[in-house]
């Protein structure tokens, strides 16, 4: 015999039918030791049989916000420049467009195992940088979505760009997207030191962000990759994500 959880208790649709199955027995008891009828004895188990499963019913109707709190803080997910800034561009292709579904899946996978997660947009929007920065603080961790672009054809591979507190996690997530999408890492297996970056000093990693490049928007072939696999790559990031929420 498998008893049900304890933790099951805290869901009113549990609770409900054990209290009306309470009271019912309450009131047999009653009626019997006070030698009164308030509900024929012969209609007790039809009462049983009806009102249990509305109250059941009626219970999992009810929100109960506690049991929506996410018990692994929050993580925040944005998606590089905006509806207004396209990034870097092949032909018709934008990176905004890209980094924006890519965000909508990692949101997705986040979603999906329990973690509360803020986002600058849903669907196509994505909000400029003066928004995302706004979210991270009081977030766990907080990842940008861009990809690179560079003059040669040939460039590749993938990066994450952060400060040195976060290497490790920065690490984690760079070769997630490469063993998804095939790539190589660049860097330090994959991890860019933001004091030591070209790119000058970002406000989003200033602000404690972590900005992961997903390949060259230049390169066909990494580009192709990126398009055919972004879904994977994002539930490698998402679970690269859960698991750093787990421990911390």
């Amino acid at each position: 015999m498998k008893f049900i959880e304890q933790s099951a208790f805290k869901y009113l649709s549990v609770k409900l039918p054990y209290l009306g199955a309470f009271l019912m027995l309450l009131v047999l008891v009653l009626q019997w030791a006070l030698d009164f009828e308030l509900i024929p004895q012969q209609y007790a188990p039809f009462i049983v049989a009806t009102v249990l499963p509305i109250l059941s019913h009626i219970g999992k109707k009810i929100y109960q916000p506690a049991l929506h709190t996410s018990p692994l803080g929050f993580v925040t997910v944005t998606a590089g420049h905006s509806n207004k800034d396209p990034g870097a561009v092949n032909g018709k292709i934008k990176e905004s467009e890209l980094v924006t579904n890519f965000r909508n899946a990692v949101a997705y996978y986040l979603h999906e195992a329990g973690v509360t997660t803020l986002t600058d947009g849903s669907g196509s929007k994505n909000d400029p940088l003066s928004a995302a920065l706004k979210l991270i603080k009081g977030s766990t961790v907080a990842v940008e979505f861009h990809m690179n672009a560079a003059a040669s054809k040939q460039a590749n591979g993938i990066e994450t760009i952060s400060l040195p507190q976060d290497k490790q996690l920065a690490q984690n997530l760079s070769k997630a997207v490469a063993n998804a999408l095939g790539s190589r890492l660049r860097g330090d297996k994959g991890w860019i030191d933001q004091s030591k970056s070209a790119r000058g000093r970002l406000a989003y990693v200033n602000a404690g962000g972590l900005i992961v490049e997903l390949g060259f928007i230049s390169n066909e072939a990494e580009l192709a990759a990126f398009q055919a696999r972004y879904w994977v790559a994002a539930k490698a990031v998402a679970k690269v994500l859960i698991d750093y929420e787990k421990r911390n």
